[in-house]
């Protein structure tokens, strides 16, 4: 099956990966591909880094990871013809409007983090004006430039 690229065979990973097997098989080509640890050519590394991060952001996506497998199956039960390039059909079937826009959803933590992350900035512009009107500062000041 020649004029596709596999991305499971570029990060290194089953076709039925986890997400977090996924993400171990990047972080990993990540270091190897990384310009201080590599010892490919920067141009051959640079290459090869952008099909592993194509890779896993098709295949981290889980709509994006359905049409690919879809593509997949599509492709092997077609051997006697000629076989589509997996890439260009996807990049046509990312301008399809259901795909678009069509992130995952915040897990709780993240939810977490951006409830504290919200508070923090209250209480700060809570507590900023606190100790500015107790330190006898006023609230609206004149530059002094304006005073000349």
């Amino acid at each position: 099956m020649k004029g596709y690229i596999n991305y499971y065979k570029i990060l290194g990973v089953k076709e039925n990966a986890s997400n977090h097997e996924l993400r171990k098989a990047f972080c990993k080509l990540l270091i190897e591909l990384h310009p201080d640890t590599t010892s490919l050519e920067s141009e051959d590394a640079k290459n090869k880094f952008q099909q592993v991060l194509e890779a896993y952001e098709n295949l981290n996506n889980s709509n994006l990871r359905k049409v690919y497998d879809e593509k997949l199956r599509v492709n092997s039960k077609k051997t006697n013809k000629t076989n589509l390039n997996v890439l260009n059909t996807l990049v046509m079937d990312i301008k399809n409007q259901h795909l678009v826009g069509n992130r995952r959803p915040f897990s709780n933590g993240e939810m977490f983090s951006l409830f504290l992350l919200i508070i923090i900035i209250f209480i700060s512009l809570f507590l900023a004006i606190v100790i500015a009107s107790f330190s006898g500062k006023e609230l609206e000041t004149v530059p002094v430039w304006l005073l000349r």
